[in-house]
């Protein structure tokens, strides 16, 4: 390709494919990360547009340069080598934990008890607990013995906590999982602190966060790149050459790359030099621009919302609803994640406004940081405690020390952020004060006062009844098997029942029966409920393991999803056509005969909607019977029999307005 240059009449010679690479990487600033070029080079950026000859022949040297100083093959592995004697315990966790997950991918058959989930949980926790300690070692120089005894400490640590994960994890109730991702969330922002426990060194420490968030992004964006690579050449080896691949060798492939490529990649990365980086005056440029013209708009778009809320609350005089905490944190997290990464420019004299931004956001936080618990509580009131809520309200304690901290306090130390984050995080997760313990026993407690009021629960045991629920406790009671079914198991209410609340098979897939058998056992009808918040908009759903009673039809329509654009269907095969009105609330079938219409039959919809609509209150309902789901009719050409499976519709004063649904539909010509 030629192109005439505009500051000379000769024709630019065309640059050679080996002069891109170079010149993209001294680009892209990252030549001295690659390949060790000097600082000279890498900073090099011409002040005016430099002769084409003299660009070519620079870039001649600069690809020589990049070419001698490519890393070989034995420094690759000498730097390998070296990471695994700086982080050996944190490498021979990752590779345990990694192998342990490709061995439970790779398990075929039904789901069994086995020890490689113990060994999995405790390696994904081993992960980040074994990097700090290691980093600890490093800037306290420990001697080899200390490290090593400390090091022992946490494997201890980590196998007294595989020995609290079931090994039938995958039909175990998902408390574990909950447990494992506050656990790991503490464990993270324990590395974030702990080289840097003490009081000083605060721009060691930001320097110290600021190296690893970036490694981790750049380890999880070479991962994503090398899996999408090989993964391709895995699916090119199996269709091109017909090597049949199973399926599962994708999420292996996955779990070998993040479980040792990725650990490995961002462990080289680590500064090794801990006690120089206090002087590090480094700062990326688009960390500025990120927060001014990204992270601060949003800020300020949450601010104005959060604020017209709290003059809506003033002036109606209303509870705030619960949604509303979700945009508090949402707020809160956004704006105290700008504040750290603006903190080592907040003194320069151009960006005096970051700190006026700062002093200002932790008093513009006390209004919200008062709002917070009262939207929880009004949950909290109605509903119950659950992990969810219990979380929320810790949070709003957080914060509010957060704010107290940063107005009154000379020192303002941002490590306290993450420092007491972290604390909070490790309190919650364990012990009778814990969100686990407290969510359960509020539901159980919950559950225990609907029973008891509606004489089913007598003397600590469940008396099976026979008269009817009012319905809205009906919702309450099935809401609260349905959460402890998923969160917690049945345990605590296992002594109420004279028969077991636990499946008799492991290869089911829950370790408790479902919570439509617990609530059958008690006579209450199962229903599942969701809410739009602030919606009237409704879903009315079938029980999905209901059957359909098929006596006196031989033909099946199956799957039909009407919607308006879908509101005629033809079964030539069979002679029989069907269409829906505009409203979608009636659909008329005609038989043919020779393609002519002799008979036809309208079914109305909508009394049979209005009447799920009336027992099922004002909520979204699932696992409704699938007969109180039907409806029939007949004429002298045919009979029909409708299966509703899902059915959404929205109300509006007294109108309800069909917006879909989906069905099944059974008929039969009798002549």
């Amino acid at each position: 390709m030629w192109c005439r240059s505009s500051w000379t009449s000769e024709p630019f010679t065309p640059v050679r494919p080996n002069l891109v690479f170079p010149l993209l990487i001294e680009l892209l600033g990252l030549s001295s990360e690659l390949s060790g070029i000097s600082q000279a080079n890498r900073s090099y950026v011409p002040t005016q547009l430099p002769n084409p000859q003299n660009t070519l022949f620079h870039h001649r040297e600069l690809s020589k340069d990049i070419l001698m100083k490519l890393p070989s093959a034995q420094q690759v592995l000498r730097d390998f080598g070296g990471t695994f004697r700086r982080f050996p315990f944190v490498i021979v966790d990752a590779t345990l934990g990694t192998l342990a997950a490709i061995l439970l991918i790779d398990h075929e058959g039904p789901p069994s008890a086995t020890f490689l989930f113990n060994v999995l949980f405790a390696a994904i926790l081993g992960i980040p607990l074994l990097i700090a300690t290691a980093l600890v070692a490093e800037k306290k120089k420990w001697n080899r013995t200390i490290s090593l005894g400390a090091n022992l400490t946490c494997l201890l640590f980590l196998i007294a906590y595989a020995f609290t994960v079931p090994s039938d994890l995958s039909v175990a109730p998902n408390i574990h999982m909950l447990r494992l991702l506050i656990l790991s969330t503490a464990l993270h922002l324990f590395v974030a602190i702990a080289p840097f426990s003490g009081p000083r060194e605060i721009n060691g420490f930001w320097q110290f966060n600021k190296t690893l968030f970036i490694r981790i992004l750049t380890a999880l964006l070479f991962t994503v790149v090398l899996y999408a690579g090989l993964a391709l050449a895995m699916a090119a080896l199996d269709h091109l050459f017909g090597m049949n691949i199973p399926g599962k060798r994708y999420p292996e492939l996955w779990i070998l790359l993040v479980g040792m490529f990725t650990t490995w990649f961002f462990l080289a990365g680590i500064p090794e030099n801990l006690d120089g980086l206090d002087a590090s005056t480094e700062y990326p440029r688009f960390v500025k621009v990120f927060v001014q013209y990204i992270l601060f708009p949003l800020v300020l778009v949450y601010l104005v919302i959060l604020y017209a809320y709290v003059g809506k609350i003033l002036l109606s005089w209303n509870w705030p609803q619960g949604w509303v905490s979700k945009l508090i944190l949402g707020f809160a997290s956004t704006g105290l994640f700008s504040i750290l990464l603006l903190y080592p420019i907040r003194n320069q004299v151009e960006n005096v406004w970051i700190r006026s931004a700062s002093s200002w956001f932790y008093i513009i936080l006390i209004p919200l940081i008062v709002m917070l618990p009262f939207a929880v509580w009004r949950r909290i009131s109605q509903y119950g405690v659950t992990e969810g809520r219990y979380l929320a309200l810790v949070l709003a304690l957080w914060l509010a020390i957060i704010a107290v901290y940063f107005i009154f306090s000379k020192t303002k130390n941002i490590k306290f952020i993450p420092a007491s984050l972290c604390l909070f995080s490790f309190l919650v997760s364990f012990g009778p004060g814990g969100a686990f313990s407290v969510s359960e026993s509020s539901q159980v407690r919950r559950l225990s006062e609907l029973l008891a009021k509606n004489s089913i629960l007598v003397d600590g045991k469940i008396q099976k009844t026979q008269s009817k629920i009012p319905f809205e406790d009906t919702k309450q009671i099935s809401s609260i098997l349905g959460y402890l079914h998923e969160i917690h198991g049945f345990g605590r209410i296992q002594p109420w029942f004279n028969d077991n609340l636990k499946n008799d098979s492991q290869s089911l897939p829950s370790e408790y029966k479902g919570p439509a058998v617990v609530a059958k056992m008690m006579g209450i009808e199962y229903v599942m409920i969701w809410q739009f918040a602030g919606s009237n908009t409704y879903v009315l759903s079938a029980d999905p393991d209901g059957v359909i009673n098929t006596e006196g039809y031989n033909r099946l329509i199956q799957a039909q999803h009407i919607n308006p654009a879908r509101i005629r269907k033809d079964i030539l095969t069979h002679q029989v056509s069907y269409r829906v009105t505009s409203g979608l609330d009636t659909l008329i079938f005609t038989s043919l005969r020779d393609g002519i219409a002799t008979d036809s039959l309208r079914i109305d919809l909508r009394q049979l909607v209005e009447g799920l609509l009336k027992d099922y209150g004002t909520a979204s309902t699932g696992n409704i019977p699938i007969e109180k789901m039907s409806i029939t009719a007949a004429n002298n050409a045919m009979k029909l029999k409708i299966y509703l499976r899902h059915i959404q519709v929205r109300r509006e004063t007294d109108q309800t307005e069909f917006l879909f649904y989906d069905a099944e539909i059974l008929y039969a010509l009798t002549n």
